[in-house]
Parts: structure tokens; sequence; C-alpha cells
């Protein structure tokens, strides 16, 4: 019995371990990430995240807004290395599409060209975000020609860069701060109200997530599913 009680101690031990590492680690990229943002805690977000369903929808979210669903995308363009994430919202008051960005230092943003990224006395330029938004407004639409809905544009970076503009203000886009985003879509939702039903937003929802939503039923959980986008040809848009 000793022998037996020592090994399974042993392997609840190692199990409790790598579950802390894991959990610390899940813990330090919430923390870090756009889901901040959209749900009321990590334990939420760990609960809802394996399936694409339970994902779509948020307590916090709900308390603020009500009706609404979250989708989660990646595009990538086949000569871009790396694929850009996009959140979609779509509440009562029209679908919003979050240009999700990662970069930290001093951002030097622009109406026409590339942006500007400063850190650790290096220049980096990447796409303009703004024009990259408006293109897969594009091919959103395209893909659901028959749907007529509102759609509001929006560039989110995070709390740790600087944002600047060069020149000319995009105001019909804006280009804020995570923490700006609530916020910002409160006023919006305030403003326009009422502009879809809530059978629209779940015909939205089950429209844009299909092809997802198949492919979980085969057995891939909703994370895997946005990491595996990366490598599905059907989401990639072509330039």
């Amino acid at each position: 019995m000793t022998v037996w009680y020592e090994v399974v101690l042993g392997i609840t031990f190692v199990a409790g371990t790598m579950w802390l590492i894991k959990t610390v680690y899940g813990w330090r990229r919430f923390r870090k990430s756009i889901q901040t943002e959209l749900y009321s805690g990590f334990l939420e977000y760990c609960v809802r995240k394996r399936k694409i369903r339970s994902l779509s929808e948020s307590y916090y979210l709900n308390s603020v807004f009500g009706k609404h669903r979250i989708i989660y995308q990646l595009t990538q363009s086949k000569h871009e290395k790396t694929p850009q994430s996009y959140v979609l919202i779509i509440l009562t008051s029209g679908l919003y599409i979050l240009n999700v960005r990662n970069q930290s230092g001093k951002i030097l943003a622009r109406k026409n060209g590339d942006f500007k990224q400063n850190y650790d006395g290096h220049e980096y330029l990447f796409k303009n975000p703004v024009k990259e938004s408006r293109y897969f407004e594009k091919r959103l639409r395209e893909k659901m020609a028959k749907m007529d809905f509102p759609v509001r544009l929006l560039v989110v970076f995070p709390e740790s860069c600087e944002l600047q503009w060069e020149g000319e203000v995009i105001r019909e886009v804006p280009v804020i701060h995570r923490k700006q985003l609530i916020q910002w879509m409160k006023k919006d939702y305030e403003d326009n109200h009422g502009i879809l039903q809530e059978a629209q937003i779940d015909r939205l929802f089950e429209t844009i997530a299909e092809e997802s939503i198949e492919a979980e039923k085969m057995g891939r959980t909703a994370m895997e599913l946005l990491i595996g986008q990366k490598n599905d040809k059907k989401l990639h848009f072509e330039d």
C-alpha cells in the first residue's frame, strides 16, 4: 500500500504542477490580450474558450450591452508571414470590426502609407491597419452579399504603446488603446441602439462563424480553430 500511495502521490503532484504552470501561463497571456476587455475575468474566459458558441458570449458584455456575439478571425494575405487578428462584436447597434494590434513602443499613425513603430532604439514599418480593416470589411461584405448590416471599424493597440498621428487623423476609423474600447462602444451603442434586431445578431453570427462551427463539430476546440485559421486557405485574403 505504501508503494502505491507514493506512486499516486507522485502522479498527483506532477499533474498538479503541470496544471499550475499551464494556468499561470494562460493567465499571463490573458492579461496581455484583448480578452481582458471583453470578459468578466480569466475564469469565465477559461470556461468558455473550448466552444465557439460559448466563447461568443460574455457575462460582462451582456451586462453592458445586452444581446451580443463575439467572433474571432485570423486573416493572412499570400505575401504576409504573420496572420492578422480580428475580433468581431455584434450588438444591436451594428457590427464592430476590431483590428487587434500587439505592437508596443511608440507608434506613429499615418493616413497614407505604413505605420511606424519605434521600439528599443529601432524603427519598424508595418502595414496601415486602417487600410487592412477596410479591406477586411470589403471581403466580409462580399461573403455576405445578401445581408445588409452597419459596420464600425476600430484599430486597437495595447496600453503599453504610445500613439501619435503624423498629419491628418483618420476620424472615421478610431485608432485607440484597449482601455478606451468599451467606453467608445458604449457611446456608439447609445447613439445607434436598435439598428439590428436580436434575431439579426444571431443570423450574422451563424453566417460568419459557419465554417468554424462545422469544423468544431469534427473535434477541434475554439482556440485550436483560431490558431489553425492561418493554415486554412478559405480564410486567407489574397491580394
